[in-house]
């Protein structure tokens, strides 16, 4: 599900530095078939030329004496109103009710929030003034993100760097998503733990990760917060994800951190590949033989331990199986008190689509289709 799709974005562009990754932006939006029209402020054309802008979006406005009503009929238009970069001037024009130009009139005209993104150095940033307004526009139920810390422009460091585009556009979808999940704790467990064997070598199960980081991205979208426990060796599919990530090696430090968040936690969405078996770890490099000979142990059961300490926690669990996917997925679900199933084919791991059953104790729903689309599926079926 893309929040964004069929959307039409209306771009205020502002007299910063970072102006120049306008062009980026706009390609971004573009090949998601999005709809971009910009409003460029006169200080903005001194950073970025206004035919790039023209060739690239859907329409270039910089004065409030183009024809008709340019600032009503924008405002109008747009399914959602960006101001990227927003510069100190036009932060204190938002807050204050000035409007004097083009994307200072847009801005009072325009009845949804406004998704604003900071950009400037640091003390200008850091400036109680400009720190006021930030408070005066998010009480207005408008949207400030913060800026992120790096090299300025100016070349010292600090906060005020403009986010990557990655980030910019997942704020943008966030703005649009329907907020399902608004004022709820949401704890993703993905990716497989691990168990030692000796300091070199472990035991560990198949997972990516994917479908974790997919529905931490739903859950961020969808208003909750949002946190994701993975294996250390689960990739880092979304680094543009402004969630906490906690990375863990074995089963039990896994059960620790959720512990840890348990009393606090709404929706446990336990996708991890935990490992079944431990092994007793040797303390040296055990070296190259012909044969070797493990002895393995029932290792913890997370999710049946949670069953005695569960209280008003909705908990979704994710079966993989290759045979009797769906008795065995529903014995699982029964045995360690799961509210809600996921149960996927064994294709499913490392690759972006999947398949299975969505089973509740109601009915079990197949399903086919990419993780992203699961993900909301999932969210919808629990928020139902």
């Amino acid at each position: 599900m893309n929040f964004l799709k069929n959307k039409s974005i209306l771009l205020g562009v502002t007299g910063g530095i970072a102006a120049y990754k306008t062009p980026g932006l706009i390609r971004g939006l573009k090949e998601k078939g999005i709809a971009v029209k910009v409003v460029l402020t006169e200080n903005a054309t001194r950073f970025v030329s206004p035919l790039v802008i023209s060739i690239l979006s859907d329409g270039i406005f910089t004065s409030l004496w183009e024809e008709g009503i340019p600032h009503i009929n924008l405002s109008e238009e747009a399914s959602l109103l960006c101001i990227v970069p927003a510069d100190y001037n036009i932060m204190g024009k938002a807050a204050s009710g000035v409007a004097d130009d083009l994307l200072s009139t847009v801005i009072p005209a325009y009845d949804g929030k406004i998704l604003f993104f900071p950009s400037m150095n640091s003390k200008m940033y850091e400036n109680p003034i400009l720190q006021k307004n930030i408070d005066i526009l998010r009480g207005l139920g408008h949207i400030v993100i913060e800026p992120d810390e790096g090299p300025l422009a100016c070349k010292g460091e600090g906060k005020g760097r403009l986010p990557d585009i990655d980030r910019i556009i997942l704020e943008m979808e966030k703005a649009l998503a329907p907020d399902l999940l608004k004022g709820t704790y949401c704890l993703i467990t993905g990716g497989a733990t691990t168990e030692r064997i000796d300091p070199i070598r472990y035991i560990t199960n198949r997972s990516s990760g994917k479908m974790a980081y997919s529905l931490a991205r739903y859950c961020y979208l969808n208003g909750a917060k949002t946190e994701l426990i993975v294996g250390v060796n689960a990739l880092d599919c979304n680094r543009y994800l402004p969630i906490n990530v906690i990375r863990v090696e074995t089963a039990r430090k896994m059960q620790e951190e959720i512990l840890k968040r348990w009393d606090e936690v709404n929706y446990l969405f336990m996708n991890a590949a935990v490992a079944d078996f431990t092994v007793q770890k040797k303390d040296k490099k055990i070296k190259k033989k012909k044969e070797l000979t493990l002895k393995l142990k029932e290792n913890i059961d997370i999710l049946a331990d949670l069953k005695s300490k569960k209280g008003s926690q909705f908990v979704i669990g994710f079966a993989l199986e290759t045979e009797d996917l769906l008795d065995s997925a529903k014995k699982k679900m029964k045995d360690k008190g799961v509210d809600l199933m996921v149960a996927n084919r064994e294709s499913a791991i490392g690759d972006d689509y999947t398949s299975g059953f969505l089973i509740s104790r109601y009915e079990e729903e197949p399903f086919q289709c990419s993780k992203d689309e699961l993900s909301w599926k999932i969210i919808k079926r629990i928020r139902s």
